[in-house]
């Protein structure tokens, strides 16, 4: 029922422009040393994503997610009162949407239960997998707490695959794991936290939630018990940004450093294995490098650099 709810909307905000899709050519990346994952770059074409500036967005600032200006075109549903489900006005895919906490709450805020029931609800409806972006070395976009969420069908279409590259390699590897450790995999040439998530087929949404809000909280405390070259990171807050995966069956965190490199803006879709630049010289910079685990590397901590306190 909320699948066919976004098909619809996404169809009207399409005819009245409401909804602004990024035109962008794809590409699939060969698979770098010693990961035997195709990562996918996008190369924008003519429409782009207005640059933030954070400077002058000051005072001219206007929450998209507070309800006075919730932009009804987009909206999809209100779920278990705490949350409003709309389109991303500004995506590539279909099927790309955003959970955003009805109330004003900060982005760095952490997740609680609430937050993992409507993401559970919508994974669950939509067949999605979704991610978070907090703080600003992160790529977070808005103020406002929100979560996004994409559909394994938008990306199956690209990939060929169940899930998006790099999820489809960890969901892999995860395997052999235990549900109760957190996992770094030594593939992954950054520092990282995984861990599995067992909840039966059927269990309702606000004891899913219980369960993975449990997880989260164990690897929020061990990635924030780590140490971290404050040097390299990108603003001066003790405060440590991260990126957020979530799937049925696992949740991956990544501590981040910077926002992007060369001019290339990494968010948490970096880490399923797609990735976006806006022009011929950033796409000749991916292709010349590394591929894309040289991108990421760059925007994150070293597995080595990385002790407890």
């Amino acid at each position: 029922m909320l699948r066919k709810t976004v098909l619809d909307v996404t169809q009207r905000a399409k005819q009245s422009q409401a909804l602004k899709q990024i035109t962008a050519s794809y590409e699939h990346l060969p698979p770098p040393s010693g990961l035997n994952v195709s990562c996918i770059l996008w190369t924008a074409g003519r429409e782009l994503k207005p640059t933030r500036s954070k400077e002058a967005s000051v005072q001219s600032f206007r929450d998209p997610f507070a309800k006075e200006h919730l932009d009804q075109e987009l909206f999809v549903a209100q779920l278990h009162g705490t949350h409003n489900l709309v389109l991303n006005k500004f995506s590539i895919v279909d099927e790309h949407v955003v959970l955003a906490t009805v109330e004003f709450a900060p982005q760095e805020e952490p997740l609680d239960a609430a937050d993992f029931r409507a993401m559970w609800t919508v994974m669950h409806e939509l067949d999605a997998f979704a991610f978070f972006n907090c703080g600003y070395e992160s790529g977070a976009s808005q103020p406002h707490k929100h979560m996004q969420l994409m559909t394994y069908r938008s990306m199956k279409e690209i990939t060929e695959l169940d899930m998006p590259p790099l999820l489809h390699f960890i969901a892999q590897q995860l395997s052999s794991h235990s549900t109760s450790e957190t996992v770094q995999l030594p593939e992954l040439p950054f520092c990282h936290f995984l861990h599995r998530i067992d909840v039966a087929d059927g269990t309702d949404s606000k004891r899913a939630a219980a369960d993975v809000v449990a997880i989260y909280d164990k690897v929020l405390r061990r990635m924030n018990s780590m140490a971290y070259p404050r040097a390299l990171q990108t603003s001066s807050s003790l405060f440590v940004s991260y990126n957020l995966l979530l799937t049925s069956s696992f949740l991956f965190m990544i501590p981040r450093k910077a926002e992007g490199f060369n001019g290339i803006e990494v968010n948490s879709i970096g880490f399923i294995g797609s990735f976006f630049v806006s022009d011929n010289k950033q796409r000749a910079y991916v292709m010349a490098c590394d591929g894309p685990l040289d991108l990421l590397r760059h925007v994150t901590f070293p597995p080595a650099r990385a002790e407890p306190r």
